[in-house]
């Protein structure tokens, strides 16, 4: 697996959902994001009162101010699941 540094530096290589089962500690076998990392991205949203529909730009900035050892492609990856739901 690729380390976040390198992943921050050098451009993520990594699965998303591969990365997000590491930094949310749940290995679950559903399609798309892992359900606490679903329930974590809503919870942020909805605090910061963002809708990714709209504004999915900021919605990335979000996450990633509120969990820095995301990297870009993580969370534009749970923006774009949550824009699915």
């Amino acid at each position: 697996m690729q380390s976040e540094f390198a992943a921050k530096i050098f451009g993520d290589r990594e699965d998303p959902h591969v990365r997000l089962q590491k930094l949310f500690d749940d290995f679950s076998t559903t399609m798309g994001a892992p359900p606490s990392a679903r329930t974590w991205t809503a919870d942020v949203l909805k605090k910061r009162q963002i809708d990714p529909k709209e504004n999915p730009d900021q919605a990335v900035a979000a996450l990633r101010q509120a969990y820095p050892r995301l990297t870009a492609k993580v969370a534009r990856y749970l923006v774009d699941d949550a824009r699915m739901r």
